[in-house]
């Protein structure tokens, strides 16, 4: 079966690889069972405590087939339940006393969510692995957050291949500047840290509401950028992330901090498709289409004193209307491409109806963490007292980022930039 350890250093021989995977849950989405004897007693009593489990017994109040895997594998009430001895491959003694031996699959060619598309570790161990496992997801958990990440990843065949007709306007990923001044002050070997990402995630998604309103005011589909994270996300605020460098405890010995972040590590996957919003991710760029010669046509930006007018030119603090206008005659490229969205647009049109499909796309999801000792101390080198106030972590045990949503565009045309000049 497959395990959601994280992989930290996985073993290139199974030896040793049972005890580790045994202090996590066993995973079932990955599974082999042999076709003997023993294993399909095992199969059929799995399915009956899934479906209708004996009144009384422990496997009630289970809810999935996953946890009922679990419990008939361990001993009640011991840790980890089942014999895996340091340098083992199997574990024994598993099901009812040791009916049937247990294996873990290799992480690093059997790769669950965290292992492949945050850590990316199939790179650091140069491995190509057999099966990736969609777990690690957040959002809500659910199909949307979890064909996401196959999409980014260029890992989802279900989609049909771009239109002849699409047309697209991609955000190309810059560090903007005041991220890479925080990233300067710290040294880029400590820059992992929560002053950092946070300064980050503000500064991705107040350019994304130039990219989507220029996008729609262009009728072009927003193909989203591969941001850089620079902390890990959990799906809930139970562990002390900062006390590991920003990774989420158990993978720090990866030492994967900054990495490419997923979608729902910036945006939320369910709140798009809820609101019906067409994007794409940058994986989409790598279409044998989209790389033919002429197909993508980069945008530039300039300020606006001293610009002068020309094809495929944009100045700073431009309108909507201005932009559209400007790029009428690339209306048959299949993709423009904006360097960045930093101060790009000053007013658009319908800014009353884009400000409320705004408020629900362009918020950060939930990200909180546990302190290892009071907030004001564990946080007191990376944020002022104010901010760990005001993420409720002042003598407290916890913290909980707050990013702010963009500013609105003003209803009245007045210039409202998204970064302060």
């Amino acid at each position: 079966m497959s395990t959601t350890r994280p992989p930290t250093r996985p073993p290139a021989r199974p030896a040793g690889r049972a005890s580790y995977s045994a202090g996590g849950t066993f995973n079932t989405g990955i599974l082999f069972l042999r076709p003997t004897v023993k294993g399909r007693a095992f199969a059929e009593e799995w399915h009956a405590n899934v479906v209708s489990p004996p009144p009384g017994s422990r496997y009630v109040s289970l809810t999935s087939d996953q946890q009922v895997f679990n419990h008939m594998m361990r001993k009640p009430r011991q840790w980890p339940g089942v014999d895996a001895p340091h340098g083992s491959a199997v574990m024994r003694e598993a099901w009812d006393g040791g009916r049937v031996t247990l294996g873990s699959l290799p992480l690093a060619l059997f790769l669950n969510g965290h292992g492949y598309f945050v850590q990316r570790a199939d790179l650091r161990l140069k491995v190509s692995p057999f099966a990736v496992h969609a777990t690690y997801s957040l959002d809500n958990h659910d199909g949307v957050a979890k064909r996401q990440r196959f999409r980014e990843a260029a890992l989802w065949a279900a989609d049909p291949p771009p239109r002849p007709e699409a047309r697209y306007l991609a955000l190309n990923f810059s560090t903007p500047p005041l991220v890479q001044t925080k990233i300067d002050k710290y040294g880029r070997a400590n820059a992992a840290n929560i002053d950092v990402h946070s300064a980050a995630l503000n500064a991705y998604v107040a350019e994304l509401r130039d990219a989507l309103a220029l996008a729609r005011a262009l009728g072009r589909t927003l193909v989203l950028p591969r941001w850089t994270c620079w902390c890990d996300r959990m799906w809930s605020g139970s562990d002390d992330i900062f006390h590991f460098g920003c990774m989420y405890p158990g993978s720090q010995d990866g030492k994967f901090v900054p990495f490419a972040c997923p979608m729902d590590h910036v945006l939320s996957p369910a709140a798009w498709a809820k609101a019906e919003v067409d994007y794409r991710d940058a994986a989409i760029l790598d279409q044998p289409q989209l790389r033919a010669s002429g197909a993508v046509v980069d945008v530039g930006l300039e300020p606006r004193p001293g610009w002068t007018r020309k094809a495929g030119s944009l100045p700073l603090g431009t309108s909507a209307a201005e932009a559209r206008e400007l790029l009428k005659p690339l209306a048959a490229t299949p993709v423009l491409r904006l360097p960045h969205a930093r101060g790009l647009l000053c007013s658009i049109d319908d800014a009353a109806a884009f400000n409320s499909l705004a408020d629900r796309l362009l918020r950060i999801p939930t990200w909180c963490a546990k302190c290892f000792q009071p907030c004001s101390k564990e946080l007191a080198g990376w944020l002022p007292a104010e901010e760990i106030r005001r993420g409720g972590g002042w003598d407290k045990m916890s913290y909980c980022m707050k990013v702010d949503v963009p500013p609105k565009f003003d209803a009245g045309g007045a210039c409202s930039l998204n970064v302060q000049p």
